[in-house]
C-alpha cells in the first residue's frame, strides 16, 4: 500500500472510532476520556503482546522505516496538540470573572502545583530508589488536572458560577504552571545542576511571566488585525490558529520562556479584545470551530499516548504498583490539602464562593488526570540527563497513575456524587421541579388545543386530546400535594430563573447584534454575579448585588486621577459613555423580564412569591432609571442622543430578522440576502460608534453656564473668573459635611448631587449652587449634607475671595445676598453663638 494512502487510512480509522466512541460513552454513563485511553490501551497491549502490526502487513520495509521515522513521540504529540488544546480551553473562560477572581486562581493554581510537587515528590523519593530531582520531575507531571468531568458535575447540582470560573481558571493557569514547573525540573537535570532556591523561583518566574507577556501581547495584536481581515469569520478563524501554534514557538523556541503560559494568555487576550473587533456571528463560528479542534486534540493525543502506554505499563512490578499507589495517595492528599486547607482561608478573607464539606469532596475525586499528564509521563523516559533505569521507572509510574485515575475516579465520579447525595434534590426542590414540569405539561396541552381549533376539528376529538395529558399532570401534581414548600425557597428559585434568563436576553441581544461586545461583557458578568447572589444569599443576596451592578468601577478612580494630576479627560469621557450605555441597555433588559415574570414565574412559585420578586423587579428598574436620570441631569442632549441611537440599533435588529425570514421562506435569494446584509452591517457599524461626550473643562465656559453669572459682561466674567477655583468631585464623595461651618460657595456646572438630610429627595445639577450662606452667616453650621452622585465639576469661591469682589463689584454681592437671604432656612441651623 502506498505510504499516504497508508496514512490517511489510519487517520479515518482514528476519527471514525473517536466518533462511535462519543455514542458509547454515553450510554455506558462513562466520561469518554475512560473509553479512549482504555481503548488505547487496549490496542497497545494487542500490539504490544500478539506482535500486531499494521504496518508490515500494509507497507515494504523502506516506507515503513519512513513511517516510523515521522511518526509522533512524545514531543510531537505536545507541539502538535498541546497549543490548540489548551487555546480551546482558554478562549470558553470568562475572562471578566477571571480577573475579578484572579487573586484566588492564580493563589489556588500556584500553590497547587507547587505542592502537589513537593508532595508527590518527596514521598515518592523516601521510598523509591530514584532521584530527588527525578521525583520532583514525576511530582510536576502529575500535577496537572483535567477537570472537565467534576465541573461538568457541579453545573448538574447547580454549583455557583463564580465556583465554575475559579475551578476552571485554577486548572486552566494549573496545566500551564505545572508545565512551566517540569521543563524548568527538566532543564535542571539535562545541566546536572542542584536547583536553588533562588534561581528556581527566578527561573519559574521568568518562564511564566515572559511566557504569560508574550502570548498577552501577540493575542493583542492579533486581535488588532481583525479589523482589515474584512469581517471574514474564516481568515479570522485561521488567525487565531497561527496565532496558537506562533505565540508557543515565540515563547518556547525564541524567549526560552513557557510556550504553554503564552498559549493560554493569547487565548484570554482574544476572548477579551477579539470580541469587539469580530461580529457576534463570527465570535460565535469561532468558538463553534474551536470547541471542534479542541475535541480533537484531546481525545486524539489521548488515544495516540495510550496506545504508546502499554511499552512501559507491561513491565510493572510488584514494586512499581507500589510505588503507583504511594502517588496517587499523595496527589490525592495534596488536592485535598489545598481545597480543605487554602480555600477555606481564601474564603474566610472573602477571597472565594463558600463550598461545602461534600463539594470539596467531590472536587478532590475529580481530580482526574488526562491526555496533557499521560503525555508529561511518557515524555519522562526521554529526559536527557535522566537515569535509564530510573527514566524507565517513574515514566511506568506515571503511567500507571493516569490510567488509575481514569479507570478508579473518572469511572466512579457519577457513583460517588450519588453517594455523597449531590445528585438529589431537597423536598422542596423536588416539589418545584415537578410543579414546574406540570406547568410545561399544561402550557403543551393547551397549545395543542388551540392548534386543533385552528384546524376546526370536532370537540369529541379536541377533548381526547386535551384527556392524553390530563392524567400525567394529575400524577405530578398528586406526587406534591401537602408538600409545603416555604416562600424563601419559592422566592429563591424565582429570582434565580429570572437571572437566568436575564442572562439569556443579553447573549441573544449580542448574537443579533443589538448589543455591542463590550456591554454584553458587562451585562453578562452582572447577571452571573446577580444569580450567583441568589443561589447564596436569596433576596438580599440578590439586592446587594443589584447595588453593585450600578456603581461605578474601578476604572473610574483611574480616570479621576488621570483627570486630576494629569489635565486628560479621555478615559473619562469614555467610560462615562460606556456606563450610559450599559444602563440604558440594562433598561431595555430589565424591561422585558417584566412580562416573562407574569407569564413564566407566576405559575411556577405562586402569586405570593411572584408578588414580591415582582417588587424587587421594579425596584431594580427604578433603580437603574435613577442612575439614566443623573447622567441625563449632567448631560441631557448626550442622554437623548444615546436613547436614539439605542432605538435605532433595535430597528436595524429587526431589520436583520426580517431579511433573514425572507430568505428562510423563499420570498428572496441567497446573493440579494448578503447584499442586503452587507449594507445593514455597515449601517449598523456607524450605529456602534458612541457620541462624543463633552465635559466642559473650558473656565470661562464653566462660569458662564452658571445662571447666576449668565448677564455679566466678559469682563465681569473674566474678574469673576480669576477668583474662582475648579474642583472635581468623584461619586460618593461628600462635598459639604453635615454639622461643618461653611467657608465656601459652590456652583454646579456639571454633575448631579444629592442633598440629604431632607425629607425628600434634592438633587442639584448643571447651574445649581449650594453654600452661599458659608460667605454671610460663617457661625451657622449645615444641617444637610452635600455628596456627588457623579462625577461633577464645581466652581468654589471662597469667603475672602467674595469679599474681595465684593467692594469691587457691589452689584454680584447683593445678588448672591438676595439668594441666600431666601435659602435662608434651608441647610444651615443656627449655633448658641449666633444671634439667629
Amino acid at each position: 500500500m502506498d505510504l499516504l494512502i497508508f496514512a490517511l487510512t489510519a487517520i479515518c480509522v482514528v476519527f471514525a472510532f473517536v466518533a462511535i466512541a462519543t455514542p458509547v460513552a454515553d450510554r455506558l454513563r462513562l466520561p469518554l476520556p475512560v473509553v479512549i485511553g482504555t481503548a488505547g490501551l487496549v490496542y497497545g497491549s494487542i500490539s504490544l503482546g500478539f506482535g500486531f502490526d499494521p504496518m508490515s502487513l500494509a507497507l515494504e520495509d523502506y516506507d515503513r522505516w519512513l513511517f516510523e521515522t515521522l511518526a509522533f513521540d512524545n514531543r510531537s504529540l505536545l507541539l502538535i496538540f498541546l497549543p490548540p488544546l489548551l487555546f480551546e480551553m482558554a478562549l470558553h473562560v470568562n475572562v471578566r470573572r477571571l480577573v475579578e477572581d484572579a487573586s484566588v486562581v492564580v493563589t489556588m493554581a500556584v500553590v497547587a502545583v507547587i505542592f502537589a510537587t513537593g508532595t508527590v515528590g518527596v514521598l515518592l523519593w523516601l521510598v523509591a530508589p530514584v532521584g530527588l530531582l527525578g521525583c520532583l520531575l514525576l511530582g510536576a507531571a502529575v500535577s496537572t488536572t483535567d477537570p472537565a468531568a467534576v465541573i461538568t458535575a457541579f453545573k448538574q447540582i447547580g454549583a455557583p458560577r463564580r465556583l465554575l470560573v475559579i475551578l476552571e481558571g485554577e486548572s486552566l493557569l494549573n496545566d500551564a504552571a505545572a508545565i512551566a514547573l517540569f521543563s524548568l525540573i527538566a532543564g535542571a537535570i539535562a545541566a546536572n545542576q542542584p536547583i536553588q532556591a533562588s534561581s528556581f523561583v527566578a527561573g519559574f518566574g521568568y518562564a511564566f511571566g515572559v511566557g504569560a507577556a508574550t502570548g498577552f501581547l501577540m493575542g493583542w495584536l492579533v486581535s488588532r488585525v481583525f479589523s482589515i481581515l474584512g469581517g471574514s469569520a474564516v481568515a479570522e478563524m485561521t488567525m487565531t490558529v497561527a496565532l496558537a501554534y506562533g505565540c508557543y514557538i515565540v515563547a518556547d523556541t525564541v524567549l526560552g520562556a513557557s510556550g504553554v503560559v503564552a498559549v493560554v494568555f493569547a487565548s484570554l487576550a482574544i476572548s477579551t479584545g477579539g470580541t469587539l473587533r469580530m461580529g457576534p456571528r463570527n465570535w460565535r463560528t469561532m468558538t463553534r470551530v474551536w470547541s471542534q479542534i479542541g475535541f480533537w486534540a484531546n481525545n486524539l493525543i489521548l488515544l495516540l499516548a495510550a496506545t504508546m502506554a502499554p511499552f512501559m505499563l507491561l513491565s510493572i512490578n510488584g514494586i512499581q504498583v507500589l510505588l503507583i499507589i504511594v502517588v496517587y495517595l499523595a496527589a490525592i492528599g495534596a488536592r485535598a490539602g489545598v481545597l480543605f486547607g487554602l480555600l477555606p482561608l481564601l474564603t474566610k478573607l472573602g477571597l472565594s464562593t463558600p463550598i461545602t464539606s461534600d463539594q470539596k469532596t467531590l472536587a478532590v475525586w475529580g481530580g482526574v488526570r488526562g491526555a496533557v499528564t499521560l503525555v508529561l509521563a511518557l515524555s519522562l523516559a526521554d529526559v536527557p540527563g535522566l537515569d535509564e533505569e530510573d527514566a524507565e521507572l517513574i515514566a511506568a509510574v506515571g503511567a500507571g497513575y493516569v490510567f488509575l485515575t481514569l479507570l478508579l475516579n473518572a469511572s466512579t465520579l457519577a457513583a460517588v456524587t450519588r453517594r455523597l447525595g449531590l445528585d438529589r434534590l431537597s423536598p422542596g426542590d423536588l416539589a418545584l421541579r415537578e410543579r414546574i414540569v406540570a406547568g410545561a405539561q399544561e402550557e403543551v396541552q393547551e397549545h395543542v388545543v388551540d392548534l386543533a381549533r385552528e384546524r376546526k376539528m370536532d370537540e369529541a376529538v379536541i377533548a381526547d386530546m386535551r384527556a392524553a395529558y390530563e392524567p400525567h399532570i394529575q400524577e405530578i401534581l398528586a406526587s406534591i400535594k401537602g408538600v409545603s414548600i416555604p416562600f424563601g425557597e419559592r422566592l429563591r428559585l424565582g429570582i434565580t430563573i429570572v437571572a437566568s434568563q436575564e442572562l439569556q436576553l443579553v447573549l441573544r441581544a449580542f448574537e443579533e447584534g443589538a448589543v455591542g461586545p463590550r456591554t454584553t461583557r458587562v451585562l453578562r458578568t452582572n447577571a452571573e454575579r446577580m444569580a450567583d447572589a441568589a443561589r447564596l444569599g436569596g433576596r438580599e443576596g440578590y439586592e446587594s448585588s443589584m447595588q453593585l451592578s450600578v456603581r461605578f468601577p474601578w476604572q473610574f478612580r483611574v480616570a479621576s486621577w488621570i483627570y486630576r494630576f494629569a489635565f486628560s479627560d479621555w478615559l473619562l469621557r469614555e467610560l462615562l459613555a460606556r456606563r450610559l450605555t450599559m444602563l440604558l441597555e440594562t433598561e431595555t433588559v430589565v424591561r422585558e423580564l417584566d412580562g416573562f415574570i407574569d407569564r413564566v414565574i407566576l405559575p411556577m412559585v405562586g402569586p405570593d412569591a411572584a408578588a414580591n420578586l415582582k417588587d424587587l423587579h421594579h425596584k431594580r428598574l427604578a433603580l437603574v432609571r435613577g442612575e439614566i436620570d443623573v447622567i441625563g441631569l449632567q448631560y441631557p442632549a448626550y442622554t437623548k442622543n444615546m436613547e436614539v441611537l439605542l432605538l435605532m440599533r433595535a430597528g436595524a435588529r429587526r431589520e436583520r430578522t426580517r431579511y433573514d425570514e425572507l430568505f428562510r421562506e423563499g420570498i428572496i435569494g441567497q446573493e440579494l440576502h448578503r447584499s442586503l446584509l452587507r449594507e445593514l452591517d455597515q449601517r449598523m457599524g456607524r450605529l456602534y460608534k458612541l457620541p462624543k461626550i463633552d465635559l466642559r473643562l473650558e473656565l470661562a465656559g464653566l462660569v458662564g453656564s452658571v445662571p447666576l453669572f449668565a448677564d455679566l459682561g466678559p469682563e465681569r466674567l473674566a474678574t469673576i473668573s480669576n477668583r474662582l477655583r475648579n474642583r472635581f468631585a468623584v461619586p460618593g464623595e461628600v462635598v459639604a459635611a453635615r454639622d461643618a461651618r461653611g467657608s465656601e460657595m459652590f456652583f454646579v456646572t456639571s454633575g448631579v448631587l444629592e442633598v440629604r438630610g431632607l425629607d425628600r429627595e434634592v438633587l442639584l445639577s448643571n447651574g445649581d449652587f449650594f453654600g452661599e450662606l458659608a460667605l454671610i452667616a460663617p457661625t451657622r453650621r449645615r444641617s444637610t449634607e452635600i455628596v456627588a452622585r457623579g462625577f461633577c465639576r464645581l466652581l468654589v469661591l471662597t469667603r475672602r475671595d467674595f469679599n474681595r469682589l465684593a467692594r469691587k463689584d457691589p452689584e454680584l454681592e447683593r445678588a448672591i445676598r438676595k439668594v441666600a437671604d431666601r435659602q435662608l432656612d434651608q441647610g444651615f441651623q443656627p449655633t448658641p453663638r449666633s444671634p439667629l
